[in-house]
Formats: C-alpha cells, structure tokens, sequence
C-alpha cells in the first residue's frame, strides 16, 4: 500500500488534524437534543480535549447556527457515511461476518459504541502518530478496549498492509467489513488505486468494503458548492490536501478493476434521505459520496 504523501503533522509526530476536525464535528452532533442527533457519538470529545466544544445544547445549537455555512455540508457527510457503515457492519454480524477493519481508523468509536458483538474481532490501522494518540487518550480515560487489535502501519516508511494485519491476527480466510472512511480523498491517484487492489487480496469472499470519496470537481476547482471549495482551502493549509477526487462513475470504475462488485453508491443527498431523520439540521450539499461494495 504506496501512500508517497504524508501530512507533515504526522511526519513530526503529531495526530492528525483531519481526525481532530472529524471527531470534533461528532462531538458537536452528540451535544445536541437526543431527537436531533445523527450519530450520537458519545465517545468522541475523549479525543480532543484541547478543543472547544459546547457544554450544553444551547451551545450545540449556537456552534450550528455560526458554523452552518461551512460545516453543515460535512456534518451530513461525516455522521452519515458513518451511518451506513455501521447497517453494512450490522448485515455482515448477522450473516456470520466476526472481523472489522477500519483503515485510517482516527478517532473511531464504534467498537466502543456497538457492544452487542462480543464476538467481532476489530482491527483499527492507522499512522503510529495518530493511533499513539489515540491510545493514550483512551488509557486516560480509563477505557479498556480487549475487542481491538491496533495495527500501527508507517506507509511511508515501506509498511505492508497485509503484512501487518496478519501479524495482528487478521485471517484473509474469512470475511470481514471494511471501513475506509475519510480517507481517499488525502491518497494521491496511485496510492487509492493500489490500497484497493490490496484490499482485494486481502478480503476474502462475502467480504463488504465501504469507503467514501470527494469529488472530482472540488480537486480542480470548479464544484459550484463554495463550502467545499473553502474546507478544501482549510485543510491544504494545514498540511492534508484532497489529492484524489472520483466521480459516481470513476468510483464505479475503480472498484469493478479490483475485483469488487458495486452493490451502493449514496451521495449526501442519499444519505440524508435514508439515515438524517424527517428534518436534518445539516447541508444536503452534492460533492462527496459512499460506495458500498461486495467481494465475490
């Protein structure tokens, strides 16, 4: 798994600030009204204790109120996305399915969150920097997390992806679900075409990959929706571009060349429609989408 680009924050040793920005937005959204939240993520202001978030939902629905114009539209891609990943987890656990993968995992919650699968082997990759982080915030916490298998992988440094997780235990003789989000858009062309092709290697069949991507129109400029141009301003800037951008029929593309089946694409449009509730509080705005597929 090539990945020639590597944020600086992470080649100094820092957590990823993309993480931070993802886990902050989930802190928010479990801030507010139970009947209103998209995700619920309890768990996720542990990660960024530096950060200021809203202590109450007043706070929450003032933060929504100012940020709406630039954040709304990543909220519904960042909570939603995440939605669909854990239904897709739910059908593989009830069809037999006992390991879950989540490549550039971050702050991730959901092994802490889904307690009903006593039996589901998680295996979190992630940057040493990140996942170092991470581990300690949780020891500090006091939260013990046996169901998870952490598998630090250096990519630039010449790591093996398959290598790695079968020094964690991972068996490529069984299926599993894998969970890619968040991340093809900051991969460089190369490295999302190759990381797929290993995927394929590695995920036996019945296996479920769920993964989302940006835009191809927001990479060069000319989506006509201003808060992705903006976000994408933000995060060149602190040292983690958007280098790759798909559109519905390239993702399709892609995932056909690597041995997987399209079972689903949503956008946000979709995601909103099938996971957002009667009246989302966030942006329907059209750059991003998911891709659910099956290995045969």
């Amino acid at each position: 798994m090539l990945i020639p680009h590597q944020p600086s924050r992470m080649k100094s040793g820092l957590a990823s600030n993309t993480a931070q920005l993802t886990a902050r937005i989930r802190a928010v959204d479990a801030a507010l009204e139970p009947g209103r939240r998209l995700l619920g993520d309890q768990y996720a202001r542990l990660f960024i204790p530096g950060m200021q978030l809203p202590d109450s939902t007043a706070d929450a629905d003032r933060w929504l109120i100012d940020n709406a114009w630039q954040e709304g539209p990543f909220f519904a891609i960042v909570l939603l996305r995440q939605r669909c990943f854990e239904d897709m987890l739910e059908r593989a656990v009830a069809a037999g399915v006992r390991q879950a993968v989540l490549l550039g995992a971050g702050y991730d919650s959901t092994a802490l969150r889904l307690t009903g699968h006593a039996d589901l082997r998680w295996f979190e990759v992630d940057h040493p920097s990140t996942q170092a982080d991470k581990l300690a915030l949780l020891s500090q916490a006091g939260i013990d997390t046996p169901q998870v298998s952490y598998v630090p992988v250096d990519f630039e440094a010449g790591a093996s992806l398959g290598a790695a997780l079968a020094e964690a235990g991972f068996d490529t003789s069984k299926p599993c679900v894998v969970g890619w989000l968040g991340v093809t858009l900051f991969l460089r062309p190369e490295a999302f075409r190759h990381t797929l092709a290993e995927l394929s290697g590695l995920c036996a069949s019945g296996s479920t990959l769920v993964f989302d991507y940006m835009d191809q129109a927001v990479i060069d400029g000319t989506t006509p929706y201003a808060a992705a141009l903006s976000k994408a301003q933000e995060v060149g800037a602190r040292g983690e571009p958007y280098l790759t951008g798909l559109t519905p029929q390239t993702a399709d593309e892609a995932v056909r060349r690597a041995d997987f089946w399209p079972a689903e694409q949503l956008r946000i449009p979709d995601l909103l429609r099938k996971y957002g509730g009667p009246e989302p509080y966030c942006s329907a705005d059209d750059f991003m989408g998911v891709v659910v597929a099956e290995h045969d």
